[in-house]
Parts: C-alpha cells; structure tokens; sequence
C-alpha cells in the first residue's frame, strides 16, 4: 500500500464493504464510489503498480480474469449494451482500469443513431450521475456481479 494513494486507501477501507465485489491475491474489483451507475466499477492490482509494463504476469491474469467475468456479467444485464475499459493515471498514478458500462439510454440520448461517443459519454455521465452515497439500484448491481464471484467474495486483502 502506497501512503495518499486513492486506489490503495479504497482496497484497505473498511467503510467501503457495500461496493465491494470481489478480490483475490493480486487484484481488487469494486464499486464506483458516489456515481449512481450501477455496474460502474474500478478494477485494480493490490500492489501498487504505475504502469503496465510493471505488472507480474499473475497480476495480468487475475486482473483480465476479473475484468472478463465483470464484462460478461454487465453486458448480460438488460439495459447495458457496451462496456468500456479505460485507464488514464492523470489523477491517480496506481494503475486502475474504470469498467464503464455504457446502457441503451446513454446511446440514444441526443446522439444520432451509430454516432456514440463513447469519450464525451463516459466524461458527461461521471458528472451527470455524481452523487453522495450509494443508491440501491447501484446496490443491487453489486449483488448481481458478487454472485459471478462466489470463489472472491471475501478476498479482501
């Protein structure tokens, strides 16, 4: 754990038990905090990691293990469509992935058929969709995606 590390200090919180979904040894999938998105999710590794090509190649399987469970799960869900993997470290240096599931509504709203932008969508809901909390629909999304990780469930550290 690096000391002012956001990712880090969310893997250790315990405070943070109603988003989490699931970990093992050498990754941690969890929640967005206060963005009412239900299925918007952070995956990272334990270890604190600035760059890909620093990552051990069991922190590569588990993390793609977890990311294509995660995927599998959302875009199985009714309302999700697509589901975007980004990762910037602008803010934050621990590599981190945001598990962004786009939904049929965000498609269609003020964009022309087959004109998705999946940036602009992904920047305008995160503000769009702030909030304090987590709401239950959000909740019942964690429940949903806990039960596709029954081995990981309790893996928090």
């Amino acid at each position: 754990m690096n000391q002012g590390c956001p990712v880090c200090a969310e893997m250790e919180n315990p405070k943070n038990q109603d988003r989490w979904i699931a970990g093992d040894s050498e990754c941690a999938l969890y929640q967005m905090a206060n963005i009412a998105l239900p299925g918007y999710l952070v995956l990272a590794p334990r270890r604190h990691v600035v760059r890909w090509a620093d990552l051990r190649q069991s922190e590569k399987e588990s993390i793609e293990r977890f990311r294509g469970l995660a995927e599998e799960v959302l875009l199985g869900t009714e309302r999700v469509r697509k589901v975007y993997f980004l990762s910037f470290g602008e803010i934050c240096p621990h590599l981190h992935i945001h598990c962004f599931p786009r939904t049929t509504w965000m498609a269609d709203d003020g964009t022309e058929p087959g004109e998705v932008d999946g940036p602009a969508v992904f920047v305008h809901y995160r503000k769009a969709l702030a909030c304090s909390g987590t709401p239950e629909e959000v909740l019942a999304m964690v429940r949903r995606l806990r039960s596709a990780f029954p081995m990981e469930r309790n893996s928090r550290k």
